[in-house]
């Protein structure tokens, strides 16, 4: 069941035998269901999880009015890490929660170990740093979705690049994602 972490981890940079060993002695297998919360907001977020099956999202609440909105932030699918930035690197209580939106198989690192490893490990210290560029970008290239695309070409955007997701994951989470309500995304999906 490690394998596939494992070589996600190679495909950032190679990493000694050694570390390996030591790595696998700190990973844990995690199963989940369909609607489990893993990381909940107000939460400090001590664990990197890797999904080998299954898909997941991260909401937060946006207070409009006198209600609160649920508001997804992102999805991960099949060989993606899992963390909340602002809560993991911090240790801080996190301002999100991770839902599981299918039955999911999963490999979890905690942050201790992590970080142990990073001590010990130039290659792994290298390997946290990629993980968190490769966030920062995705972070950032949300902003500058959601700003300057119209609710069309937002839609086309998230078809082409996450198709698995688009098909699989409930179409109000989907709206939610590109800032649209599920009917204006019906509407935008009968025009493609």
């Amino acid at each position: 069941m490690y394998t596939a972490f494992v070589e996600s981890i190679k495909t950032i940079y190679p990493i000694s035998k050694d570390l390996e060993n030591q790595l696998l002695k700190r990973l844990k297998k995690f199963s989940g269901k369909a609607g489990d919360i893993i990381i909940r907001s107000g939460e400090v977020n001590d664990t990197l999880y890797f999904i080998d099956k299954g898909m997941v999202r991260s909401f937060y609440y946006n207070d409009e009015g006198n209600s609160k909105n649920e508001v997804t932030a992102w999805f991960v699918g099949e060989y993606g890490f899992i963390y909340i930035p602002h809560s993991f690197i911090t240790q801080g209580p996190s301002l999100e929660s991770v839902e599981l939106l299918e039955d999911c198989e999963m490999v979890s690192i905690s942050h201790r170990s992590l970080h142990e490893l990073y001590s010990l490990y130039p290659e792994a210290n290298l390997i946290g740093r990629v993980l968190t560029e490769m966030y920062l970008v995705m972070y950032d290239d949300r902003v500058r979705f959601l700003r300057m695309m119209s609710a069309q070409k937002r839609n086309e955007v998230f078809q082409n690049m996450f198709p698995e997701i688009y098909e699989r994951a409930p179409k109000k989470h989907i709206a939610s994602f590109l800032g649209l309500t599920p009917e204006t995304l019906s509407r935008v999906r009968k025009k493609s």
